[in-house]
């Protein structure tokens, strides 16, 4: 499903939720230490699956960066009630890229976290696969890297997956992530729920704050919104009037 056939487009590379479905366990993936590791053997708790590639020139860093953030700001303590796990989509990476960017976001964190806490992951093509798969992360491989959306997945202690968090937009140009709305997700999965994402979808569009053309376009469709429900309000009350207007 991931490699780029003819005819493909970048709507291809999107995100399919599969809520309340379980990803595979007995996948393993080596570590930025260089060690294999199952899967079945670190999600134990809430867990946090940010797919990504280390050597990605676009959202992947800003991502990981904003996540780093609120990891820094919130109350929740990683290791103790989260984990996570970035894992790259690239089998051709290595440990060595993965401790490299590891060690940028731990010093972007900037608090006292344990070591496991978030870990960072290569793996081979094979297990890449069933797992992105899995997760309904779907992407395209491109002649100079892949085409993908950003977006962290939450799945319980058993694998099943809990909530698929799509970050909104910042005032300055990056992925911005609502404090309320990670804990929320970490708190709702530490006891099993299925969330959707409709909540966070209606929260974009109404907090984003589009500049030059983009802000003409959206004015627009906020305005032909408004005068769609004003039009609709009016035939509601033609044709059910008060009781004051039927004499």
């Amino acid at each position: 499903n991931n490699k780029l056939l003819a005819g493909e487009t970048k709507y291809q590379a999107d995100v399919v939720e599969r809520l309340g479905d379980k990803i595979p366990l007995d996948l393993s993936f080596t570590d930025s230490s260089g060690k294999k590791i199952l899967l079945k053997n670190i999600i134990n708790k809430p867990t946090i699956i940010d797919f990504c590639y280390y050597r990605c020139t676009g959202i992947c860093t800003p991502l990981m960066v904003e996540l780093a953030d609120i990891v820094a700001k919130s109350d929740l303590k990683p290791g103790k009630d989260y984990d996570v796990l970035s894992i790259s989509i690239d089998p051709n990476e290595t440990p060595a890229m993965a401790m490299q960017k590891k060690n940028t976001i731990y010093l972007v964190v900037n608090k006292d976290m344990p070591d496991n806490a978030w870990r960072f992951f290569t793996g081979d093509s094979l297990s890449i696969a069933k797992l992105t798969d899995a997760a309904g992360f779907n992407y395209v491989k491109q002649r100079n890297g892949y085409l993908h959306k950003g977006v962290l997945i939450f799945v319980d202690k058993n694998g099943k997956i809990c909530r698929y968090l799509q970050p909104g937009f910042s005032n300055r140009g990056g992925f911005s992530i609502l404090n309320s709305d990670f804990k929320m997700a970490v708190m709702e999965t530490s006891k099993g729920k299925v969330m959707a994402t409709i909540t966070k979808v209606l929260q974009t569009c109404f907090s984003f704050k589009p500049k030059g053309k983009d802000a003409l376009v959206f004015s627009l469709v906020f305005f032909v919104g408004v005068i769609t429900i004003s039009t609709v309000l009016m035939i509601i009350k033609k044709a059910n009037p008060s009781k004051g207007n039927r004499g």
